[in-house]
């Protein structure tokens, strides 16, 4: 098989994974711990977080 339709095989996963997650935390009104473009540690809840990779 094609190395970049492994590789797109896999980000496809990843995403929907990713989709689950936070699907999931904001299910339990749960947040994620993140960290900023400076490194720093962030906690955002994770309805934020679906509602701008949902934009």
């Amino acid at each position: 098989m094609d190395d970049n339709k492994i590789l797109d095989k896999l980000k496809a996963a990843l995403k929907i994974a990713e989709i689950e997650f936070l699907e999931k935390k904001a299910a339990n009104n749960e947040t994620v711990i993140l960290s900023d473009k400076d490194g720093n540690i962030v906690e955002i809840p994770a309805k934020e977080l679906l509602k701008k990779r949902n934009l």
